[in-house]
């Protein structure tokens, strides 16, 4: 169990090496950007016929639980929309191409909400095939070499959803961790308003006190 197990991991990692080895027909972005009330961001891809692609979004500082925007694919070509999302706080989007096209993945941010919405992003375009025909042409095979070599066309699609998995749950820990750098803001500043009013009190009662016990300089010279 623990030798095929090991096999196992085996295989994968060397799936995963030669899959995200071959950059020519895989391409992998993430990054965070700010999206304005009544605006949009556009990207292009140029896909060829059976490329995948796949987006992942998550809104890091959604301030209510229905808090969106629209993500959609668009054909550049002639303005239709191949795939959209509209689901609150996080949301995913996926096509494999039937042909080759110019797709514009779109993000907009049109309801009625006037807040700036920070948002992660995750994409990546693969065209398995390709990368497996790559594969092939760059290695020599004997008996071993093939077997593995099957087991690596099983588990690569795997692989790669896997990968979105795990890019899903970065995202998820990254929008812990912006609520918890907000929230540690707020702490910061409530405690430097506390210190500042203990110690204007501090200072407050140690005057009065001072205030009160003093004798006037006038009846002490009167005895």
């Amino acid at each position: 169990m623990i030798l095929t197990y090991t096999r196992f991991l085996l295989l994968s990692s060397i799936a995963f090496i030669a899959v995200t080895g071959d950059s020519e027909h895989l391409k992998e972005m993430r990054f965070k950007f700010w999206l304005q009330p009544d605006t949009q961001e556009c990207y292009h891809e140029l896909l060829e016929n059976g490329t995948s692609i796949y987006l992942m979004y998550e809104i890091l500082n959604a301030h209510e639980h229905d808090s969106s925007i629209i993500a959609y694919f668009r054909n550049a070509y002639n303005g239709s929309i191949l795939a959209i999302s509209t689901t609150p706080q996080r949301g995913h989007l996926q096509l494999i191409a039937n042909e080759t096209t110019l797709v514009d993945i779109c993000m907009t941010h049109e309801k009625s909400d006037t807040y700036v919405k920070y948002i992660s992003v995750f994409f990546h375009r693969y065209h398995l095939e390709n990368i497996l025909a790559s594969i092939k042409e760059v290695e020599h095979f004997d008996n071993s070499s093939i077997n593995a070599h099957n087991a690596i066309d099983a588990i690569s699609y795997q692989i790669i959803v896997t990968r979105e998995q795990q890019i899903e749950m970065e995202m998820l820990n990254q929008k812990d961790l912006y609520l918890v750098e907000q929230n540690l803001v707020w702490v910061n500043r409530w405690a430097i308003m506390h210190i500042f009013l203990i110690i204007s009190c501090s200072l407050f009662q140690t005057f009065f006190i001072r205030r009160l016990f003093q004798t006037p300089t006038v009846m002490k010279r009167m005895k």
